[in-house]
């Protein structure tokens, strides 16, 4: 009998936590856009809160994580970006209909 692969298990279990992530984020971003539209937000009202919203939690992770700073505004970055992307692409949904 042979052995599992522990690659194989390394693979199968990032390809679940990327799962995971997607869900969180279009879950987020739905929940943001129902947010925005009920206040009645455009677009660009959205940027503007998004910029610093963005900008607080870099200061904060690197705040409360220490250690590689660099690492934390760039993880920040790819999340707030990958999130803002989807609300924005909600928000057009409604402009467009």
């Amino acid at each position: 009998m042979a052995s599992p692969d522990p690659l194989e298990a390394v693979r199968a279990r990032l390809a679940a936590l990327i799962t995971e992530r997607e869900a969180l984020l279009e879950d987020a971003a739905s929940a943001w856009v129902r947010f925005a539209r009920g206040r009645g937000w455009s677009r660009s009202d959205v940027e503007c809160l998004w910029e610093g919203l963005t900008e607080d939690l870099v200061r904060r992770c690197a705040r409360e994580r220490g250690g590689d700073a660099r690492a934390a505004r760039d993880a920040v970055l790819a999340a707030m970006a990958a999130l803002r992307s989807r609300i924005l692409a909600g928000l057009e949904v409604e402009e467009s209909a």
